[in-house]
């Protein structure tokens, strides 16, 4: 499985390729954008993709994985999203919504990428 990271770097956003030179963006939309293009590009010639969107905080954001088509009429699928809205539902359940949100699980503070 192949992955690329969108990550803060200084006052740029980076897009790393597996252990690849990072491509450097000013904005993490544009980069996110292109985060996106790679990994269809990457499932689309077959392999399977991972994508990891870290804040400038180091909170892991979102994960996607993109997988590749079925047949050569199908388009390669992106699937997944934020772990950050994950997180704010469970703890919601977990509190009963009485608790104000930690933005962080209980059960898994310890595992952030266990969603």
């Amino acid at each position: 499985m192949r992955n690329v990271v969108v990550e803060p770097l200084g006052e740029a956003w980076a897009v790393r390729v597996d252990e690849a030179e990072p491509q450097l963006f000013a904005r993490g939309r544009v980069a996110e954008e292109a985060a996106r293009s790679i990994a269809e590009k990457l499932a689309a010639a077959g392999d399977h993709v991972e994508i990891y969107l870290v804040l400038r905080n180091g909170a892991k954001a979102a994960r996607f994985v993109c997988l590749p088509p079925v047949s050569e009429d199908d388009e390669p699928l992106l699937v997944g999203g934020s772990l950050l809205a994950r997180e704010a539902v469970r703890d919601e359940v977990e509190t009963g919504g009485d608790g104000p949100p930690t933005g962080r699980s209980q059960v898994n503070a310890a595992r952030p990428w266990v969603t």
